[in-house]
């Protein structure tokens, strides 16, 4: 009995589980895309930052409106600095002791335990249980960072978000960042949701069914809640609304698109019923020993007529994806892969050479399997580079990214 009770006690702690590369909601795409994606986008200007933090001797403090389980705490430390050096190994931008102070807020009490029993040891870690629209800026110190990630203000009206924006940037210091990441309007997973009239269409009935993968077996009825979805426009009203507030103290300087292909409901068709599983197959090519069918990665997208703009984008985006696939096929079966078109925009030739050295390096290696975890991860990261570099910040995808900077 003492064996078994040792092994419950290791169930418990939450740390004895399968890792979910494949399903969940720390699945490959999660770790390796997004969260990457979205430290790219942050990057150059953390960068400044840190630069200027270090040069002051001082540390950062940050605040994470609607932190959840503390994963902002994770996502800003695992960002690395642009300049790093193959060999070495501390790379991050800022390292978890470079923080003064970490404050997470939250109004789901069961998320911030979790939080809690993850991250509770670090001293320089709070977490505190509100509304954070209630929250009282009054009564801390400035921070450096204001993170509202992954939907936190897509829960927001217009006027709630205007309101807090104007409350970070009385409270903040000059320099200081804050970024947003809302749903976007135009994302293929939603595409029956599509709409021109902003006004009286801000809102979708949003279920979290991606938990609960489609195996057969009857689905339970989940809740639905609404969230408040975002296109260009709406987000440069916003902006244009709080800088009036604020007598031009907030500066837009990023705004992007995320998870155009690989959103979290791509995979259930619950909004779209053309979604390809393509999501799954992501998490696939990210996944050590795992090999990828990369016939059914190829992408059949359908447009919808009266959004000539957004199916102009997704249309490029299709067609470059598609090329990098079948170039990537045509180099692992040894077939002389179709010459570059004319006019191929620089992040795909960069892609396409990134392919042509890693395929050469794995066919060269009889360690382990070259394809599933050599060429395959790669081909991971440039589709998510294919995607950075075509965006147009309009929308299309999970996430539309905002990255404002206080300017006193």
């Amino acid at each position: 009995m003492t064996e078994i009770d040792a092994y419950n006690e290791a169930l418990k702690s939450g740390q004895y589980q399968k890792p979910g590369g494949l399903l969940g909601k720390y699945d490959n795409v999660r770790r390796f895309w997004e969260d990457e994606q979205l430290g790219l986008y942050l990057r150059p200007y953390l960068e400044r930052l840190a630069a200027q933090k270090k040069k002051r001797a001082k540390r950062f403090r940050v605040l994470d409106l609607g932190c959840g389980s503390g994963d902002g705490f994770e996502f800003l430390t695992s960002i690395n600095a642009s300049n790093s050096l193959i060999s070495e190994c501390n790379t991050k931008v800022i390292e978890p002791d470079a923080l003064e102070s970490y404050k997470g807020v939250d109004i789901n009490e069961g998320l911030l335990k979790q939080a809690q029993a993850t991250y509770g040891d670090r001293q320089n870690l709070s977490f505190v249980r509100s509304d954070f629209n209630d929250f009282d800026f009054g009564a801390e110190k400035p921070y450096d960072l204001y993170l509202a990630n992954y939907g936190t203000l897509s829960h927001n009206t217009d006027e709630q978000t205007i309101e807090m924006l104007s409350n970070i940037v009385s409270h903040g210091k000059n320099g200081a960042l804050i970024i947003i990441d809302w749903l976007g309007r135009f994302s293929y997973e939603w595409q029956t949701l599509w709409t021109t009239d902003f006004k009286n269409n801000q809102w979708m009935g949003y279920v979290i069914s991606y938990i609960n993968p489609g195996n057969g077996a009857k689905q339970p009825k989940l809740t639905s809640f609404p969230l408040r979805i975002m296109g260009r426009k709406e987000v440069f009203h916003i902006y244009h609304q709080a800088k009036g507030k604020t007598g031009s103290s907030i500066a837009l300087r990023k705004l992007a698109d995320r998870s155009s292909f690989v959103g979290r409901h791509i995979d259930t068709a619950q909004y779209n019923p053309h979604c390809q599983p393509l999501r799954r197959l992501v998490n696939s090519l990210f996944e050590p020993n795992v090999s990828t069918d990369l016939d059914k990665l190829l992408v059949h997208y359908v447009p919808k007529e009266d959004f000539p703009e957004v199916n102009a984008y997704y249309q490029k985006l299709t067609d470059w994806w598609n090329y990098l696939i079948i170039y990537t096929k045509a180099l692992l079966e040894q077939s002389a892969p179709s010459k570059v078109p004319v006019g191929t925009p620089v992040v795909v030739r960069r892609a396409l050479s990134a392919m042509r050295k890693v395929v050469r390096v794995a066919a060269g290696t009889r360690i382990g399997t070259p394809r599933a975890s050599l060429v395959e991860p790669q081909l991971g990261y440039c589709l998510r580079e294919l995607e950075m570099g075509i965006q147009k910040g309009l929308g299309c995808g999970h996430g539309l990214v905002a990255i404002f900077e206080i300017v006193k």
